[in-house]
């Protein structure tokens, strides 16, 4: 297991860093880690995690160091908030930004761990652990300088180099697409209705139509739009009428652009997604500008509990209002979250997988439905 490689490489650095004249006898501090499990519960866990920084929850800077697998989070990772510069670099502490973090010799924030540093014995050991680390032997890089998790990387899902195609996200392993639709080498397709994979992917029916997953001369009671048979009265590509696409958080129903699904609640559904990955990764915490919160970010706007409702009311953006009560499409907010519409800046999260498309529509339906404070 690559945890297991990870400990082994550690252990070997830390016996460098005592042949060294920093052994466990001879240092001022607490004896160094001497595996993967001890550097995150005797390092990460109390001055990291505990601080109410870096845990699964509260993710400053995006970074979660109570993660199961920190090889992820860590080797060749972008930190957030600081320009580009990558967390660890394998073979090269000088050039991680961990360690730099750690010793305070960066201009990025304040050093880490906030209210007590670290001894400089122990960042020692760390930073010789990381200058020795062939990260070869601790994870799978698909030949780049990352650590890849094939299990959840559209770029290489299941294998280095398999790529799902189009909006298809990659699911333990597995190209996947929402509602039903099949991810085929083009993207995610309706196999009912789709001429170029009509009934299974490659499927191509050439100047015919597919209708209900066989190739047709023609569209039968349906309505051809482009090539394609459709229902007008429930598709929300061309609902009504060909093209007319209903916008984000609704659906078609009997041919018009409805608010989709039951009620959304603020508090319930809206509120802990903020919580959870916008105001505890030290990004949208109340800070006002640098450093703003604790992981430095300076946006003025305020996501959290309490404050949330009214800050994204009153924030607007040169490319119109972050919330826009009753139209998902003109919310810069919707934009920020798909990476479709980012205005400036980059998608939301920053530093961080973008939110599943079923949180992201849900955000969407609550505007829809006019972002009541409920």
């Amino acid at each position: 297991m690559a945890w297991k490689r990870l400990a082994l490489a550690l252990l070997i650095a830390l016996s460098a860093c005592a042949e060294e004249g920093s052994s466990a006898a001879g240092r001022s501090g607490p004896a160094c880690p001497d595996s993967l499990d001890e550097l995150a519960a005797q390092v990460f866990q109390p001055s990291c995690v505990d601080s109410g920084c870096h845990g699964a929850v509260d993710r400053a800077g995006g970074l979660n160091l109570e993660a199961r697998a920190l090889e992820f989070e860590l080797f060749g990772r972008e930190a957030a908030l600081c320009g580009g510069a990558t967390r660890l670099v394998a073979g090269d502490a000088s050039a991680s930004h961990l360690i730099a973090k750690l010793r305070g010799t960066t201009d990025c924030g304040a050093q880490m761990p906030v209210e007590t540093q670290l001894a400089e014995e122990t960042i020692d050991c760390v930073a010789a652990w990381v200058d020795q680390l062939d990260l070869s032997t601790v994870c799978e890089t698909c030949g780049g300088d990352r650590c890849i998790d094939v299990q959840i990387d559209a770029q290489n899902c299941g294998v280095c180099g398999n790529v799902c195609g189009g909006t298809a996200i990659c699911l333990l392993g597995t190209c996947a697409c929402p509602g039903g639709r099949a991810a085929c080498e083009s993207g995610c397709v309706d196999l009912d209705s789709d001429p170029a994979n009509c009934g299974g992917c490659g499927n191509d029916c050439g100047d015919a139509f597919c209708l209900n997953g066989q190739c047709s001369a023609d569209c039968g009671a349906l309505t051809e739009c482009s090539g394609v048979c459709v229902d007008p009265s429930g598709d929300p590509s061309h609902c009504g009428a060909c093209d007319n696409t209903c916008g984000p958080g609704s659906t078609c129903v009997d041919g018009e652009c409805q608010c989709a699904g039951t009620t959304v609640s603020f508090a319930d559904d809206v509120q802990p997604v903020f919580t959870a990955g916008c105001a505890s990764q030290g990004c949208h915490d109340g800070g006002r500008g640098r450093p703003g919160g604790p992981g430095g970010g300076g946006s003025r706007l305020d996501l959290r509990p309490g404050s949330s409702y009214d800050s994204l009311l009153e924030e607007t953006t040169s490319c119109g209002p972050v919330l826009a009560p009753g139209e998902p499409e003109n919310s810069v907010l919707i934009g920020k979250l798909t990476g479709e519409e980012v205005c400036s800046g980059s998608q939301m999260p920053k530093g961080d997988e973008p939110l599943p498309q079923e949180i992201i529509e849900t955000i969407a339906v609550w505007i829809c439905q006019g972002a009541e404070n409920n």
